[in-house]
C-alpha cells in the first residue's frame, strides 16, 4: 500500500463514492496505475479475509460486501501495515525520520534506521542532510557524531512543539470526525510518537475528567487534547521533563477551570504510571488546554484561541477533500493559517481585499472554490458576516499553490518503465541491474530481453529501452549506452531521457551524480575471487592518510607482478585529479589507473584498515576496505566489479569479513560466498530455460 492506494481505500471505506476517471482526475495518474493499486489492495484485503474492492463497466467502485461496511475491521487491517510493507514517498521517509529523532532518547546509527525503515544507507544521508536544515530551521539542530550517530539538541518545549507539528499537520480528520484511524502514514508518525501505546487509554482519561468536570471539548479540540496528553504521558514516563523555572511563569494559569481539568488528568497518570508528576507539566498542559473549544464555554469565543482552533480545523477539512499533505512543510501552513486569521480580522472590521485574479482562479480551480465555500461556516458563524468572493479567493490560491507544488513534485517522483537489451550473457545484464539501483526513485525495469525480441517489450508498457547495442526503427525512446559497465556518463544520458519522458523537457532539471546502493539480492559469482590471492590481501593495516592506503593496495599489487612500478603512483593521481569517485559505497574504495598506466596482469588487492581512513567523498566516508584493481579491459573486469558490488555493498558481508583475523580467513570467506552462488547455480540450472520462456526473457549468449 501507498499513500495514494490508503486514501482510496479510506474513501472507500467510509461508503464515499469513487470512479476510476475521478481518481484518473484527482490523482493526476492514468487508468492502469488505479487498476493495478486496486489490484494490489484486494491481494492484501483477501488475505486479510476482509470484502474486496469491486468495480463495474462504468469504472465505478465501491466495498463488495451485502452486509454493513465493519470499518473497525478495516481499521485493524490498516494498523497492521509498517515500514517493510507500506511505500513511503520520499516526503513521507523525511517526515518519519524527523518524528525518529525527536523521540529518540539518546543518538540514532543510520544503521538502526536503515534497518527500522528498509532503504539504503546512501538515500538516509542524503535525507538526513536535508533534515539538518529543516531542523534548523524550526529552532533546533541535527548533530552527527562518528560512530556514535545522530542526535537532536533542542529544549525540551521545542521538541514536544515539533512532535506535535508532525501529527497536527499530516492527521486523519477522520479521527477527530468519527474516531476511525484509516491512515497507514499517520499509525506510522503515532507509534513513534507514542512508544508506550497509550493514546487509546489518554483519550479515556479525557472522556472521564469530561464527565466529572462538566467541561467538553469541540471534536477538533478533543483530537488535538488527547494527542498532546498521550505526547506529555509518553515524554514524562521516558524521564523527558520541562525545567522547572516554568513552573512560575505559568502560574498564572491555576486560575482557570483547565488547571482543575488538567490536574485531574494528571493525577490518573500518576495512578496509572506510579510515579509524581511535577506541578510544571500540570501547568504545560493547562497552556495546551487553553487554546481549546469547549462546547459549554460560550464566553470564549472572544479569546483569539477559539479563532486558531477554527483556523486550523477549516484547513484540516479542505485539505483532507483534495488529498494535500504537508508533511515538513510548517512554514506553508503557518503562512495559511496567519492568513485566513488575517481574512477573519478584515471581515470583522468591514475591510475589502480586492483580488485581481478572482475571475481566473474561480474559473481554473471551482471544485477548490466550492470546497473552500462549504468549509468556512464556523468561521462566518463566528464573525457574524459572510466572505466575499474576492477574499476566498485569496484562501483559493494558497491551497490551489499547494497542490500544483504536490502535482509537480508526483510528476517528477513517477517511475519510467524501463526495458534492458542486451546482447551478452547473463551476467552482463545482472551486473547493469546492480548500476541501475541507483536510479530506483525514477526507474522501474520491467524486461530484461535481446533486440529480436521488440515486440514482447512492447507489450510491457515499456516506456525507454536502455541498450548495449544500436537500434534501428525503434518507436520507444531509448539510451544506447557506452558500456554495460555504465560509466558516469551512461547514467547521466540514463537520467536526461527519463526527464524528457516524465517532463517533455529535461533541460532545467537539477543533474546529480548517482548513488551506489545496497543490492537486495546476494549473486556472488567468483571473478572477484579470482583476482586475488593470499599474498595480495592484507588486514589491519594502520594507514596513515587515504594516499597512504591506495599507496599500500598498489604495492600489494606490485609485489605480486600485477603492475609495474609507476602504476602505484598513477593510482594516486588518479584520484588527485579526478577526485575520490573511486569511494562506490559505503566504506569501500577501488583505486585503479590506466591499463596503459603499467597493468601486467587484471588482478585485484584486498587491504582492510586498521582504522577507517576518510577519503573526502562524502557520504560514503570514512573507508575500510581498499581494494586496488589492475585492469585491461573494461569488458572483462565487469563481472568482478559486480562481485565487489553485491559484496561491499551489503552490510552483512562486510560485517563478516570485519571479523576474519587473518588473510587466509578473509580469502577463504570470499570464496565460500562464490560457493554458495555455485550451489545455487545447479539448483537452478535445469529449470532455468523454463523460466525465461514463461517471463519472455530471452539472453543471447
Amino acid at each position: 500500500m501507498n499513500r495514494r492506494s490508503n486514501k482510496i481505500l479510506k474513501d472507500l471505506i467510509l461508503g464515499i463514492h469513487a470512479d476510476v476517471s475521478g481518481l484518473e482526475e484527482k490523482y493526476n495518474i492514468q487508468e492502469r496505475t488505479i487498476r493495478a493499486d486496486i489490484k494490489e489492495l484486494n491481494k492484501d484485503l483477501e488475505a486479510y479475509e476482509l470484502p474486496v474492492i469491486a468495480s463495474d463497466l462504468d469504472g465505478k467502485l465501491w466495498i463488495d460486501t451485502d452486509k454493513k461496511v465493519d470499518i473497525r475491521a478495516y481499521e485493524k487491517f490498516i494498523s497492521e501495515y509498517d515500514f517493510y510493507t507500506y511505500y513511503l514517498s520520499k516526503k513521507e521517509r523525511s517526515t518519519i525520520l524527523a518524528m525518529i529523532l525527536l523521540n529518540a532518547s539518546g543518538y540514532v546509527t543510520v544503521d538502526q534506521l536503515k534497518e527500522k525503515i528498509g532503504v539504503s544507507r546512501n538515500t538516509l544521508l542524503q535525507d538526513l542532510q536535508e533534515l539538518k536544515i529543516w531542523f534548523k530551521e524550526n529552532g533546533m539542530t541535527l548533530v552527527s557524531q562518528v560512530r556514535r550517530g545522530y542526535i537532536i539538541e533542542a529544549s525540551e518545549l521545542d521538541v514536544r512543539k515539533g512532535i506535535l507539528k508532525l501529527l497536527e499537520v499530516n492527521g486523519d480528520d477522520n479521527y477527530y470526525k468519527n474516531g476511525y484511524d484509516l491512515s497507514v502514514f499517520w499509525n506510522l508518525l503515532l507509534k513513534e510518537a507514542d512508544s508506550l501505546e497509550i493514546y487509546e487509554k489518554m483519550k479515556n482519561c479525557i472522556l472521564e475528567e469530561e464527565e466529572e468536570t462538566q467541561i467538553f471539548f469541540a471534536d477538533y479540540s478533543f483530537f488535538e487534547a488527547v494527542t498532546e496528553l498521550t505526547i506529555v504521558a509518553n515524554r514524562i514516563v521516558r524521564k523527558h521533563f520541562l525545567p522547572g523555572y516554568f513552573t512560575n511563569e505559568w502560574k498564572y494559569l491555576k486560575e482557570g477551570s483547565k488547571y482543575t481539568f488538567s490536574r485531574g488528568l494528571f493525577g490518573k497518570i500518576s495512578d496509572m504510571f506510579q510515579m509524581d508528576v511535577r506541578e510544571v507539566e500540570i501547568l504545560y498542559y493547562t497552556e495546551c488546554l487553553n487554546g481549546k473549544s469547549c462546547l459549554k464555554d460560550d464566553a470564549q469565543k472572544t479569546n483569539a484561541l477559539e479563532l486558531r482552533v477554527m483556523i486550523a480545523e477549516t484547513i484540516y477539512q479542505i485539505s483532507s477533500c483534495f488529498g494535500i499533505d504537508f508533511y515538513l512543510d510548517f512554514t506553508l501552513y503557518d503562512l495559511l493559517v496567519a492568513h485566513m486569521r488575517s481574512a477573519v480580522h478584515r471581515l470583522k472590521n468591514s475591510e475589502v481585499l480586492v483580488n485581481p485574479l478572482k475571475d481566473t482562479l474561480m474559473q481554473d480551480y471551482p471544485k477548490i472554490f466550492e470546497s473552500v465555500k462549504q468549509h468556512l461556516g464556523s468561521l462566518e458563524d463566528y464573525v457574524g458576516q459572510k466572505f466575499s468572493e474576492d477574499e476566498m479567493s485569496f484562501m483559493v490560491l494558497y491551497f490551489a499553490s499547494v497542490m500544483e507544488k504536490e502535482k509537480a513534485e508526483t510528476e517528477k517522483s513517477r517511475k519510467v518503465k524501463v526495458a534492458l537489451v542486451c546482447a551478452t550473457g547473463r551476467g552482463t545484464a545482472q551486473f547493469m541491474l546492480a548500476k541501475l539501483k541507483t536510479l530506483d526513485d525514477m526507474i522501474e525495469i520491467v524486461s530484461i530481453s535481446s533486440f529480436h525480441n521488440m515486440r514482447e517489450i512492447e507489450k510491457n508498457g515499456t516506456q525507454m529501452i536502455i541498450s548495449t547495442i544500436l537500434l534501428d526503427n525503434v518507436k520507444i525512446p531509448y539510451v544506447e549506452v557506452r558500456s554495460p559497465m555504465l560509466e558516469k556518463d551512461d547514467i547521466l544520458d540514463i537520467q536526461r531521457k527519463v526527464l524528457e519522458i516524465r517532463e517533455g523537457d529535461g533541460g532545467d532539471s537539477k543533474e546529480r551524480e548517482p548513488e551506489i546502493t545496497s543490492p537486495p539480492d546476494v549473486n556472488i559469482q567468483g571473478a572477484f575471487y579470482d583476482l586475488l590471492n593470499e599474498e595480495r590481501i592484507q588486514v589491519g593495516y594502520e594507514a596513515k592518510d587515504w594516499e597512504d592506503a591506495v599507496r599500500q593496495s598498489g604495492n600489494l599489487l606490485l609485489s605480486t607482478g600485477a603492475v609495474e612500478p609507476g602504476y602505484v603512483d598513477e593510482m594516486v593521481m588518479n584520484i588527485k585529479k579526478n577526485g575520490p569517485y573511486i569511494v562506490v559505497c559505503p566504506e569501500t574504495a577501488l583505486p585503479h589507473a590506466d591499463t596503459e598506466k603499467g597493468v601486467i596482469k587484471e588482478a585485484a588487492s584486498l587491504l582492510r584498515l586498521k582504522h577507517p581512513i576518510d577519503f573526502h567523498s562524502g557520504v560514503n566516508d570514512p573507508v575500510r576496505y581498499v581494494i586496488g584493481m589492475s585492469i585491461q579491459s573494461a569488458e572483462s573486469i565487469n563481472r568482478a566489479i559486480y562481485d565487489l558490488m553485491m559484496i561491499f555493498g551489503n552490510e552483512t558481508i562486510k560485517k563478516k569479513l570485519d571479523q576474519m583475523a587473518d588473510t587466509k580467513a578473509m580469502l577463504n570467506a570470499i570464496k565460500q560466498l562464490e560457493n554458495n552462488y555455485n550451489k545455487e547455480k545447479d539448483n537452478e540450472k535445469n529449470n532455468w530455460q523454463s523460466r525465461q520462456k514463461l517471463s519472455g526473457s530471452v539472453f543471447i549468449r
